[in-house]
């Protein structure tokens, strides 16, 4: 376990630290980097690394008598100890890629710990406005099935505009205004979709060239970009997730039991290799045409 390294992030502290885990014979075809070219090789094969962002908790869960249903507030273990929410993070082999697993919904996010990661590297880099961002990745080959659709059904996205952060395709003219008032960043969500027994065929149609005009170059920071196709006689209606990221692929993590019943740094941070070795294919694909 190497130091705990903690820095403020909107007010709130962050702490990291670094856990070693051996690399298991099932881990060990898929995290080979043979394969990739221009990938560093690890100084050893045998030890991969992930990292627990820890964010500080602002109250302790209760705990309830399943009997009496009498409760009382969990009990940390001393005066230096705090309760935390966990991201666990953990690089992929061939580089500028990363998956993470939170530990619950107030856990810190991906672009957290980017902001955590800039801080803990500036010291590396001499441009002082450095900074790395958590993105995800852009699946190409999934963007171009809409030019072979004739319409659409539902369209649900999301990005973030603003000063602070890369304006996602289209969502700086929803939210409207001039020059003036630019936000630091905002987030918008919209959904689009037809009218059961009201809308004509026609309306699929729009649909589509609606999204591909404002927002089919998913350029900036594009959160969710989904649309489901019309179907035809041979295809039935088709969901897609424009964004190829697999952060909820479902895995085993294993609990410690018994008094403490927690997630442990290892546990989920193999748990985020398992799902890795599942789509290494996929990953580096998508890596490789990013590239």
């Amino acid at each position: 376990m190497a130091n705990r390294v903690d820095y403020q992030i909107d007010g709130r502290s962050h702490a990291g630290t670094a856990y070693a885990l051996n690399v298991t014979p099932p881990w060990k075809g898929a995290l080979s980097i043979a394969d990739v070219p221009k990938a560093v090789q690890s100084q050893n094969a045998a030890v991969t690394h992930g990292l627990v962002l820890a964010s500080a908790k602002d109250y302790v869960p209760n705990q309830e008598h399943t009997k009496s249903g009498a409760q009382q507030a969990m009990q940390l273990a001393g005066n230096d100890w705090e309760p935390v929410d966990n991201l666990f993070v953990w690089f992929l082999p061939f580089g500028n890629m990363f998956g993470v697993l939170a530990e619950s919904v107030s856990a810190s996010r991906a672009a957290t710990f980017a902001d955590w990661l800039t801080k803990a590297t500036r010291h590396m880099f001499k441009d002082p406005n450095f900074a790395w961002e958590a993105r995800p990745v852009i699946d190409q080959a999934r963007a171009k099935m809409l030019k072979s659709a004739k319409g659409l059904k539902a369209v649900a996205y999301a990005g973030e505009f603003g000063t602070a952060v890369h304006d996602a395709s289209g969502v700086k003219t929803l939210f409207g205004g001039g020059a003036q008032n630019v936000p630091g960043a905002l987030r918008i969500e919209i959904k689009a979709s037809l009218v059961r027994g009201k809308s004509t065929h026609g309306d699929e149609q729009i649909i589509l060239d609606w999204f591909n005009k404002n927002f089919g170059s998913l350029q900036g920071d594009v959160a969710k970009a989904q649309v489901t196709t019309t179907g035809n006689q041979s295809t039935p209606p088709t969901e897609i997730d424009l964004l190829h990221h697999r952060l909820t692929r479902k895995t085993e993590v294993q609990i410690a039991m018994g008094a403490t019943r927690a997630f442990t740094p290892l546990s989920a941070v193999g748990s985020i290799i398992d799902a890795f070795v599942k789509d290494r294919d996929d990953l580096l694909r998508l890596r490789s045409s990013n590239d």
